[in-house]
């Protein structure tokens, strides 16, 4: 399979919570990877998970990517750490449902009910606090 797909629904991703944070006048920046060398927090960072192909009819499959979108923030104080993350969670939950379709890069997403609080342990930085929520996008392939 052709991983300019792949990139393509990341950036569209990326692009649509990087502009709806833009657009609310947030200062937040949108990685297209986990945590890697992020010089500025809070940030929201994006990582490809799982990829299923599931059988939808005769020569036609679902294409199913699960993301994590990351939310990160370095504040020591747990309290204080999770009041951020849950303030820049929601804005992140806005962006993505904005457009499910990610500007027709995909038929649709969803986005899972639970987020993950808690030290993020991957990465150099284990102090990081953070969320992890995860989104499935689908579309068609041949």
């Amino acid at each position: 399979m052709d991983t300019s797909v792949y990139t393509k629904i990341k950036k569209a991703l990326c692009n649509q919570i990087s502009e709806h944070l833009n657009g609310q006048s947030l200062k937040i920046d949108v990685y297209p990877t986990s945590y890697q060398n992020i010089p500025v927090f809070p940030a929201v960072a994006l990582e490809i998970d799982k990829r299923r192909k599931p059988k939808v009819g005769l020569k036609v499959r679902r294409l199913e990517l699960d993301f994590v979108v990351w939310v990160y923030t370095n504040i020591m104080d747990a309290e204080d750490a999770e009041i951020e993350c849950l303030n820049v969670l929601e804005y992140v939950e806005a962006a993505i449902e904005k457009d499910k379709t990610l500007g027709g890069a995909c038929q649709y997403l969803t986005i899972d009910d639970e987020a993950e609080f808690g030290t993020v342990n991957n990465g150099e930085a284990s102090f990081l606090q953070g969320i992890r929520l995860p989104v499935t996008v689908n579309l068609l392939v041949n």
